[in-house]
């Protein structure tokens, strides 16, 4: 390296004798050219390292800066360059001997530790050994300051070590991670108790940056390694606390979310830390990733079952092979609610027969006691409804259930997916101007004031979000005030209009009793002039707001659903004289706004009614189907007139997804609402299939079939045309459709079936097909969705079910797994059998000995037992051929029935009873011969 000049030499000595020039020198000096000389003149001994010293107000001290580190992190930037692994090795050493000095000594400066943090990031990683990262443990034990040195380790160092993914670089990294993520328990005196608490070394705003920005990566480089000891301290901290039992109080949520109100708890950092890293190491190495969740469910700590959960709800496609285990009683309780509530929301749709049967008997058999110990039928379906409402939306049987229960309960849970909500505000919902102030002020001083404000920008105080909640409390708090003044409000934020709009969208959905023919006509005309004003178009307002109050598409929304409020009911709807200008409303957006994304992966229901033009789509729906009724009523059922003036423009919106700005919205919307169209105009519907279901634009033709899945009603003209043109076929095959539509054509292609629009011996029918693809899933599916069709005197149903069950059996090959749980599922069927002649007898024998391969003993045992009462031999040939199979014990009611009904008959029904219950025997099951004995005991015999 260059050696210093003359005149740099004469600096050195100046510096030297005079130690005031030393801090100017070294904030100035930099370069390796610098560091012999530095080196031979002592300037890094580490007995410079000042100590702190007390200061003159007692219980403080002073700490120092060391100047000469600011010439070391300066010229650090020099050590990776070329040829200089000997000042990284010196640099290292600096860091190292400086550190061990200070520890012997028993003292720490966490000035020094920051400048040293940034010089060791500044060294290329190849020479530092990781027995050498024990300076930053040192360091992050500072007990003056800690989160510069964690800033600079943890948020900046760390991410690009964890990239560099060099095989060294990731060893480094692992035991920083393990440093950083180091706990310290300690005890809080709280009055006259103590309370032991856990804590990382540094605070939240530092944990929760370093941990976004190294969680993640550490699941994807590191792996499994990294995972466990995110669970190895944060099951540290659990069982200290011995909190893991509620752990759903102290964190609600394992993702992010407003009820987690102690965020900053270092076991809600390691919960966060453990769920990223945890999805990105399953997008990395999946398989690898399966089994270590596999093993997270025989963990002994219920937070770690909760992060499954969430990791399977969130990895459904890789992890669906956990299911079976998530289906177990003890999920149902409180402290895995959340996870387990959404798991079941956003996957039961894509659950097998068995597993949702599993689901439903896990829910049943909740049970709920009051305080003298005896079941309690309101609070046993509440809790019924609780997870009832997680499934609803997946099947009519769910959702009767569910009605069922909340008629017990009264009530609807609110909030099903919590076990405890806290109804809070977000960080700076708190008003800048107290409410009460807001309502002293007149209408031009309101709009003054609100005009004027400038939020200030400071982390969770009182700002612009708190002052925009605020105006919708304070509209609703007086709406006879504002209503005639509303025309005074366009000119103000969006933020401020759209809360507007939202208070008198609430007031008018709680049925608020107010003057609403009048102020119907003054909030629509508003919505009018806001739509219209010259900015409210402009680019500027479709930006994301800087805190988290309304933009344009809010605005947008919010008067699509305030119209569609006013026009879905007859019993409550504006008045008939406001429908030109709510209609006005709703094509000036409809012209302006464009709409979302669609792809073939999208979600195309959800996208159409969340979008703000799709929203206002629905509008326009709602509003035509309004006055068609009011025409229906004044002209005898007939409201051409009424379709005749709204067609134009929906025959607009059935071009808009061929267009060159494909808009697809209305694409799924006319199907999704094909009954309301059907009323408007079947004949428009019919001649519009081919445009609607348009298999010549595939994105179209995907939204049009997710559509249509959700209407519940089978029209023949519609299945035909279907059918003809191979839609539901193409349905099920489609990998972008499968798991969305598959079960609902399914049903389609059996409604259909039933209802006779096609005969099983037609060469075209489609219950055929069904059955000669001989897919497992589909035909599973068709099994159960009948079962829920199944009333006790339905004769026609019964003969198409005789009709199926021969055909179906002719398909299973009970020598395979997939077989014998067909076999099982046909036992559903068994509910149609009312009494056993040589035809049923043919079928039950054939699927008996499978019925427990499912778990569906239960339907075929409780089948059989209500025969045993008019035919008691005959339920017993067929109880018996199930005992080849499996020995289930349950129901005991279908049980103690059948035995009752073989007591009756005699000495020969007695011989058959005890036959039964040497074959439960035999096999270990020893209730059912109790109950046999209990019932001879009764019975005399």
């Amino acid at each position: 390296m260059t050696d210093l000049t003359a005149k740099e030499l004469d600096l050195l000595q100046r510096v030297e004798q005079n130690v005031d020039l030393q801090p100017l020198f070294f904030r100035k000096v930099k370069g390796l050219k610098w560091f012999n000389s530095l080196n031979e003149r002592g300037y890094f001994n580490p007995s410079n390292n000042p100590a702190p010293v007390p200061a003159k107000e007692e219980g403080y001290v002073n700490i120092s800066v060391w100047p000469i580190t600011d010439y070391l992190v300066k010229t650090s930037h020099e050590l990776s360059i070329n040829n200089n692994q000997k000042y990284c090795e010196l640099f290292l050493q600096i860091l190292i001997d400086v550190t061990k000095y200070a520890k012997e000594n028993d003292f720490s400066n966490y000035k020094t530790w920051w400048q040293f943090s940034q010089v060791l990031t500044n060294i290329p990683y190849q020479y530092i050994a990781v027995d050498d990262l024990w300076i930053i443990d040192y360091w992050l034990d500072d007990i003056y300051e800690r989160g510069l040195v964690a800033q600079e380790i943890g948020e900046k160092w760390l991410p690009s070590l964890l990239n560099s993914n060099n095989e060294h670089a990731l060893k480094v990294s692992l035991k920083i991670l393990d440093y950083l993520y180091k706990i310290v328990i300690f005890e809080r005196k709280l009055g006259e108790r103590t309370k032991r608490e856990a804590a990382l070394r540094f605070d939240y705003y530092h944990a929760e940056k370093i941990t976004t920005k190294v969680a993640e990566l550490s699941g994807l480089h590191l792996g499994r390694e990294a995972i466990e000891l995110f669970e190895k301290q944060l099951i540290a901290i659990i069982v200290d606390q011995g909190n893991d039992q509620w752990s759903a109080i102290w964190r609600p949520a394992i993702e992010e979310h407003t009820q987690n109100k102690h965020r900053d708890d270092a076991e809600n950092i390691l919960v966060h830390a453990y769920r990223d890293s945890l999805g990105s190491y399953l997008k990395s190495k999946p398989d690898e990733a399966y089994q270590f969740v596999n093993n997270m469910l025989q963990s002994d700590y219920q937070i770690v079952h909760r992060l499954a959960i969430h990791a399977t709800n969130a990895n459904y496609q890789i992890l669906s092979g956990v299911t079976d285990k998530l289906l177990d009683e003890i999920y149902l309780e409180s402290n895995y609610r959340h996870e387990m509530w959404h798991f079941l929301k956003c996957n039961y749709h894509r659950f097998n027969n068995e597993q949702r049967e599993t689901t439903l008997s896990l829910i049943s058999s909740i049970e709920r006691f009051d305080d003298d110990n005896n079941p309690h039928e309101g609070a046993t379906a509440y809790n019924h409804a609780i997870w009832l409402a997680a499934i609803r939306e997946h099947g009519e049987n769910e959702e009767k259930l569910y009605q069922h229960n909340i008629k017990i309960a009264k009530t609807e849970p609110e909030h099903p997916d919590f076990s405890s909500y806290m109804s809070v505000g977000r960080g700076g919902n708190e008003s800048p101007i107290p409410l009460d102030d807001l309502k002293a002020l007149s209408i031009d001083d309101l709009i003054r004031t609100l005009q004027g404000y400038e939020d200030p920008g400071v982390f969770r105080e009182p700002g612009l979000e708190g002052l925009v909640k605020s105006v919708r409390q304070l509209v609703k708090s007086e709406p006879l005030k504002y209503y005639l003044h509303l025309n005074k409000i366009i000119d103000l934020k969006l933020a401020y209009i759209h809360e507007v709009i939202e208070a008198y969208a609430e007031l008018w959905n709680e049925d608020a009793k107010l003057p609403w023919n009048d102020l119907w006509g003054e909030l629509l005309t508003f919505c009018f002039y806001v739509i219209k004003h010259e900015d409210f178009w402009h680019e500027k307002n479709t930006k994301e707001q800087k805190h988290f109050v309304a933009n344009r598409y809010w605005i947008i929304s919010s008067i699509g659903r305030l119209i569609q409020s006013g026009t879905r009911k007859d019993e409550h709807a504006f008045g008939e004289e406001y429908s030109k200008i709510a209609e006005d409303i709703i094509n000036i957006i409809l012209d302006n706004e464009t709409g979302h994304e669609f792809n073939t992966g999208s979600d195309a229901v959800s996208i159409a009614i969340n979008s703000p033009r799709g929203h206002c789509l629905e509008a326009l729906i709602n509003l035509a189907l309004r006055l068609c009724r009011l025409s229906d009523k004044r002209n005898n059922k007939d409201h051409s007139e009424i379709w005749n003036h709204f067609q134009p423009r929906y025959d607009t919106e059935l071009k808009l997804a061929d267009s060159d700005n494909p808009e697809y919205e209305f694409s799924t919307l006319v199907t999704n609402y094909l009954p309301n169209f059907l009323y408007m105009s079947k004949d428009w519907v019919i001649d519009n299939l081919d445009t609607i279901f348009d298999q010549n634009n595939y994105i179209k033709w995907l939204c049009a079939m997710q559509g249509y899945s959700y209407v519940g009603t089978v029209y023949e003209p519609i299945f035909k045309f279907l059918k003809s043109h191979g839609d539901l076929l193409k349905a099920l095959d489609d990998e972008n459709l499968k798991d969305k539509v598959e079960e609902r054509a399914i049903e389609n292609i059996v409604v259909a079936y039933l209802n006779d629009f096609e005969s099983i011996d037609d060469k075209d029918s489609l219950i055929r097909v069904i059955l000669e693809r001989g897919q497992i899933k589909e035909i599973s599916h068709l099994i159960w969705f009948i079962w829920t069709l199944r009333k006790r005197d339905d004769i026609d149903l019964r003969n198409k079910v005789y009709e199926l069950w021969p055909r179906i059996l002719n398909l299973i090959d009970v020598e395979t797994r997939d077989g014998r749980r067909l076999a099982s599922g046909l036992c559903h069927w068994a509910v149609f059998v009312d009494h056993i002649d040589d035809e049923r007898r043919t079928l039950l024998h054939a699927i008996a000995p499978y019925s427990d391969e499912s778990h569906n003993s239960y339907e075929l045992l409780s089948t059989i037992a209500e025969i045993s009462k008019s035919q008691p031999y005959e339920s017993y040939d067929i109880w018996k051929k199930m005992l080849n199979g499996s020995t289930p014990d349950y129901p005991e009611d279908a049980i103690r029935q059948l035995f009752s009904s073989l007591i009756s008959e005699g000495p020969e029904g007695i011989r058959l009873a005890r036959d039964i219950e040497s074959e439960y025997l035999k096999k270990g099951v020893e209730r059912p011969a109790i109950w046999l004995k209990e019932l001879r005991k009764e019975m005399g015999v």
